[in-house]
């Protein structure tokens, strides 16, 4: 079976992909929340693996079209960027329209070369992990950049075997819990 080896950047740029920050500071304050809006995932929202919706933000309709370029799709990876790394998300049907909030990357490559599942796992691997870790800038607190994320090196299989080591994975995971 034949593997690739590529960063994430070259798959973004060869699908026409996605990694971006979430909105800065400055794009969106805490005044902007609302009681009942679109929910914005945050890093505190990461939690094993899913979003959760305890304590999660909300925009209005205003702000929804001023930062629709954040929104989520079913696929998209949301990656925290600042403090605990390694929190991610798969994003399911759920959360589709949602936004990707502030302290956040937000990864979207489709599915042609990186199954989104695939992705994920593989981004949960601990040595990428302790990997990120090492590139994140800042000695307070440890910060991820768009840079950091694309320079990954990830080595896959065709998407047919990717697309049956996730049904093997998400068995075993299954299992455990």
């Amino acid at each position: 079976m034949r593997f690739t080896t590529k960063t994430l950047g070259d798959v973004c740029d060869e699908v026409g992909g996605v990694i971006q920050t979430g909105p800065f500071g400055s794009q969106l304050h805490e005044s902007d929340y609302v009681s009942d809006g679109l929910p914005v995932v945050m890093p505190k929202n990461l939690i094993d693996g899913r979003v959760s919706l305890d304590g999660i933000a909300q925009i209005g309709k205003s702000d929804e079209m001023r930062l629709r370029r954040h929104k989520l799709a079913k696929g998209d990876i949301v990656y925290g960027r600042r403090g605990d790394l390694g929190r991610r998300a798969l994003i399911a049907e759920r959360e589709e329209g949602w936004l990707c909030g502030t302290g956040c990357l937000r990864i979207s490559l489709g599915d042609s070369v990186l199954e989104p599942a695939f992705l994920y796992y593989y981004l949960g691997l601990p040595s990428l992990t302790a990997w990120i870790q090492n590139q994140a800038v800042g000695a307070t607190l440890p910060n991820l950049n768009t840079a950091i994320i694309r320079s990954i090196s990830i080595r896959h299989p065709p998407p047919v075997v990717q697309r049956v080591t996730n049904q093997v994975i998400s068995k075993l995971t299954w299992a455990r819990n």
